[in-house]
């Protein structure tokens, strides 16, 4: 197996990357959409599923993430992004989104919705509906936090009792892997905006809060906050890559 690192291309809607005592701040308004897709190496719609997912991020009101899923892997092949934790958190969408079963590539529009991979008129469908229909954000920035960490800081009403505040890393771009087993055996898999790591923070319910989380700063860095258990999306923050960053 020969893994390419190769950014081939990437529109990225992302804050500069920070310095010290600088935030990202997610506006109160108009955020993008943010889109994730549940994907397999192993899963034989998943290819153009990536590359869509790429051309929903080339839109001004879409932020788009991947996480790879293991389930895939007792056919021969074992994902190399994928992480139990990513299965977990599409697990716990499916009761909200009336989903009874694990699937790829599925994607989940701002934790208020989802469509098949292979449908993409519905997939842009539900990025409009929740467009048309966007939550005040509460305030949620990130700082840099001490021996390299963030600082996840939220302020303002909470929108339910009770919200679930997550830090992720994720690799910005086009990446490739060629595919060794399986049914994408020989292919060279695009993949787009991968999760490398998942942090959960903690609960929120309003006011000022702060949260700390591990930096990893040669990746693309996300502080999200939504409804607890795989409730809304109601805001994130966004940190660009450090060139040269550590971990």
């Amino acid at each position: 197996m020969r893994f390419l690192a190769s950014l081939l291309t990437a529109c990225l809607l992302v804050s500069p990357a920070l310095g010290q005592g600088e935030a990202a701040t997610a506006p109160a308004e108009s955020r993008p959409v943010l889109v994730e897709l549940f994907t397999s190496q192993g899963c034989g719609l998943c290819p153009e599923a990536n590359r869509y997912l790429g051309e929903l991020d080339q839109r001004d009101n879409v932020f788009v993430l991947a996480f790879g899923v293991s389930y895939w892997d007792m056919y021969g092949w074992t994902d190399t992004y994928a992480r139990p934790e990513y299965v977990q958190r599409q697990r716990t969408y499916l009761p909200r989104l009336g989903v009874n079963r694990l699937y790829t590539p599925h994607f989940v529009v701002d934790g208020v919705t989802d469509a098949p991979g292979w449908n993409q008129d519905k997939v842009s469908d539900a990025v409009d509906d929740r467009l048309a229909a966007m939550p005040d954000s509460p305030s949620i920035r990130l700082d840099d936090g001490p021996f390299g960490s963030f600082i996840v800081r939220l302020d303002g009403a909470a929108p339910e009792d009770s919200l679930d505040v997550w830090l992720i890393a994720y690799a910005p771009g086009w990446a490739s892997v060629e595919i060794g087993a399986g049914e994408n055996e020989g292919v060279e898999m695009l993949h787009y905006n991968m999760v490398k790591s998942l942090t959960y923070l903690g609960r929120w319910s309003g006011g000022e809060a702060d949260y700390m989380g591990e930096a990893y700063r040669r990746y693309g860095t996300v502080a999200i906050v939504q409804g607890a258990n795989g409730g809304p999306i109601y805001g994130y923050a966004r940190a660009e890559p450090t060139p040269g960053g550590g971990r």
